[in-house]
């Protein structure tokens, strides 16, 4: 999902992002698995998807729908399937079917792909219109979203359904108006790409975030209201800036590496671990030790889960991981 101009920073800049942003939801799901402490880097965890959704946004092509859906549906698939085989208790029909519409019954980090298969679908269809009518119409997202979240229509109207629910189609409304930005975002990038630009735009906004930080905000699952808002999108900024600075061949290629991996990492590491913990009870006791050297193992060791699953496929079956 890059064009020719992207492709080249990608591999220093953007690799970088999926990695960092990647570590962050691991360190959270190890504290929601294992029930140890919060630590330092849990509060940036809400910033993590609305950042992933910029960032797809930001690389979309033009490939047809079908190819891009089949990105993320065979995953999920997949991965649902490699969920129930480590918790066939939950295996039945119902669950099945609901694994599918929602991706948080097993592997919560599955719920991404299913808000991703109907942002794409949104996505396709408003293309479709001309270019005045897209921009009003995701001018009407943002600001409907922001409307449903501060009037707390949105926490309302989920939070008494069941949690897989709840955690998936309660963040609809919060993770919609990241598609605009990651979109608008591609735009300048095409027409300016001038790093002074993009950090003017990350100054702007670390200022607004800054303003409204004692401000209240809405109920919600975790991505609502404009400080979150605020926050990525001058962080995505910053990110902009810096992706005109050039690193070294050898650094970049170290990047590029786990940048490539880093979706197969989002997608297994919560099995891993439960599967982990099932097997190893022990590794608890490490957790609550240090969780930071865990952290780093563990990161570690999903990595070399997705380059042995890749290299073991012969490459084949790269799209589960990559």
């Amino acid at each position: 999902m890059l064009n020719k101009k992207t492709n080249k920073t990608r591999n220093s800049i953007f690799d970088l992002m999926r990695i960092i942003l990647t570590i962050i939801v691991v360190n959270v799901h190890i504290r929601i698995i294992t029930g140890i402490k919060s630590n330092f880097l849990e509060p940036l965890t809400w910033y993590t998807v609305p950042l992933f959704i910029i960032l797809s946004f930001f690389f979309t092509s033009s490939k047809p729908l079908s190819e891009r859906l089949k990105r993320l549906f065979v995953p999920l698939v997949f991965w649902s399937a490699i969920g129930f085989i480590i918790h066939p208790n939950l295996l039945n029909i119902k669950n099945v079917f609901l694994q599918l519409l929602v991706g948080d019954v097993l592997n919560t980090p599955l719920y991404y792909l299913v808000l991703l298969i109907l942002f794409t679908i949104i996505y396709w269809l408003i293309n479709k219109l001309s270019s005045r009518m897209q921009i009003l119409i995701y001018m009407a997202i943002i600001l409907t979203a922001l409307f449903l979240e501060y009037s707390n229509i949105n926490y309302n109207f989920f939070s008494p359904m069941i949690e897989a629910i709840k955690k998936s189609y309660g963040r609809f409304v919060e993770l919609i108006k990241f598609v605009p930005i990651g979109l608008a975002f591609g735009y300048l990038w095409k027409k300016i790409n001038k790093s002074t630009v993009f950090f003017a735009i990350s100054i702007l906004f670390m200022v607004l975030n800054m303003a409204i930080f004692n401000m209240v905000e809405p109920l919600g699952f975790h991505f609502s209201g404009l400080k979150t808002l605020a926050g990525s999108v001058a962080f995505f900024s910053l990110v902009l800036g810096l992706s005109n600075f050039k690193l070294n061949d050898r650094l970049n290629s170290f990047i590029s590496f786990f940048g490539k991996y880093a979706f197969g990492v989002y997608l297994s590491h919560y099995l891993l671990l439960e599967a982990l913990l099932k097997m190893f009870p022990a590794i608890k006791s490490l957790i609550v030790f240090n969780q930071f050297i865990f952290l780093f193992c563990f990161v570690i060791f999903c990595y070399l889960f997705c380059f042995l699953f890749d290299l073991l496929t012969f490459k084949k079956l790269s799209y589960l991981v990559k």
